[in-house]
């Protein structure tokens, strides 16, 4: 749980993007079954693995999957909620144990990248909506709330033994991307509220570095 336990620098996730990673070390592969192939690569199209790890994650699956079919086993058939959990365990301490710090950030920007783009666009189209907002306030909301959920989701699986912790980086980082908003587009947001209040009008000018 080493790894788990760093403090994840602000500034390094408020400026970082995913980055879709790469291919199959399917030689380094070649003796594993092509169900367990398909898992790395699962991994492996989200961050960078040498060959190396690609065969040490290849056994880790290979383990957990001989561990969920005898927890089936054990229970007439059925996955239990229990078992499901132990084998996510299983899944997380393989991917600490195996992958870097960096590694395991840029797979977990991957995760939940989706899920991410999915929260930035319904919350800036339904302040769009009510409120009639323009173009450019529409984006600038949307990429602030993308970028927030997507580092408040890694910051909370990256830092799971430390809630506390978690908890005040991620209140900073919301307040930090809700004032870009303001910033640049002279609005001023509530998520929670789903409120939009205007502090100043729009100037262009804003949009130039």
């Amino acid at each position: 749980m080493a790894k788990l336990k760093f403090y994840i620098s602000t500034l390094v996730l408020f400026f970082s993007a995913p980055i879709w990673a790469q291919t199959l070390d399917t030689d380094a592969l070649a003796k594993f079954p092509s169900a367990i192939q398909r898992d790395v690569f699962e991994v492996a199209s989200k961050v960078k693995l040498t060959g190396d790890q690609q065969v040490q994650l290849a056994k880790a699956i290979k383990k957990e999957n001989d561990n969920m079919i005898e927890s089936i086993k054990a229970n007439e058939g059925v996955l239990t909620n229990k078992g499901r959990n132990q084998i996510a365990k299983q899944r997380d301490k393989a991917l600490q144990n195996i992958l870097s710090t960096d590694q395991l950030e840029q797979y977990y920007r991957g995760v939940y990248d989706a899920e991410a783009d999915a929260a930035g666009n319904a919350l800036a189209n339904a302040l769009q909506k009510k409120y009639d907002l323009t173009d450019q306030n529409w984006k600038f909301i949307r990429v602030a709330w993308y970028k927030y959920n997507l580092d408040s989701r890694v910051i909370r699986k990256m830092m799971a033994d430390q809630p506390k912790k978690a908890d005040k980086k991620i209140a900073e980082m919301k307040k930090y991307w809700l004032d870009t908003i303001e910033q640049k587009g002279g609005i001023r947001v509530n998520p929670d509220a789903m409120t939009v209040e205007v502090t100043r009008p729009f100037d262009p000018n804003h949009l130039h570095k």
